[in-house]
């Protein structure tokens, strides 16, 4: 019996500890290190040091985005300087080469670069090329009929129809039947385009007074006729079509559309 108090005692201390230990673990679980001052110290000096570092690169990303936008606008800058002085200086050797030749070489220079322009469908320089040649002789009637036909081509219907006027003008005083009919039927498909049934007509009458037979004009009033529903004009126009030209594909076309139309 004596021996086991020991034994006894031991134990009951034992279960103390335990008893106080357990008391006081909710007290260290939830303990805040943040609030011992060493670890606060710690924990400042290394938010401090990041924030330092991501600042330091966020800048150095600013920096080469500048510079790259940068970079890219001077060369962007010195690319298109360059690409003007290329031009003016391509423009100053045809100058240069043009100044060698008199003014009917130069005219029939610039009207073989502009059959070429047209030829690649490069319309605005052709139209340059033309103007050129304006400017060196004002009344060159060939100059002003081909700028009207390439502002048609282009929609440019005002513009066409005022500088196939001034051509006309030319040719009347010139007294170039040719031209004259030309420039007529060219204003008469303006006229077609801005919807002047009217006044395409009369344009193609004056072109047909000086080549009656031109297949291109007759097919163009016979299409004006059928348009305006006049069937008795549009029989007699394509009578003539196949008296000029049986062959023509339309005919069989044309007979159709005038049968509809009212007599």
């Amino acid at each position: 019996m004596y021996n086991t108090w020991p034994l006894i005692l031991i134990m009951v201390c034992l279960m103390i500890v335990i008893f106080i230990i357990f008391k006081k673990f909710p007290a260290l679980a939830v303990l805040d290190v943040e609030n011992i001052p060493e670890e606060k110290e710690q924990q400042i000096k290394e938010r401090i040091i990041k924030s330092r570092i991501k600042r330091k690169f966020t800048n150095l990303d600013r920096l080469f985005g500048s510079l790259s936008s940068f970079f890219a606008s001077v060369y962007n800058k010195v690319w298109s300087k360059l690409e003007d002085f290329k031009k003016r200086q391509e423009k100053i050797i045809d100058k240069e080469s043009m100044s060698e030749n008199s003014e009917g070489e130069q005219i029939k220079i610039l009207f073989s670069q502009t059959e070429s322009l047209v030829k690649d469908y490069k319309l605005n320089e052709a139209e340059q090329k033309l103007i050129e040649i304006i400017s060196i002789d004002d009344k060159n009637l060939n100059a002003f009929s081909e700028l009207g036909e390439l502002y048609h081509e282009e929609g440019k219907l005002q513009e066409a129809k005022q500088t196939l006027l001034y051509a006309l003008k030319l040719a009347e005083i010139e007294n170039i039947k040719v031209e004259q009919s030309k420039i007529n039927y060219n204003l008469a498909l303006i006229a077609k385009d801005f919807n002047d049934v009217d006044g395409a007509i009369l344009y193609l009458l004056k072109a047909l007074d000086i080549d009656s037979n031109n297949p291109r004009y007759l097919d163009l009033m016979l299409d004006l006729c059928i348009i305006k529903k006049d069937h008795s004009l549009a029989e007699e126009y394509l009578d003539r079509i196949k008296e000029v030209n049986p062959e023509n594909q339309n005919i069989i076309k044309w007979e159709e559309e005038i049968g509809n139309l009212p007599k």
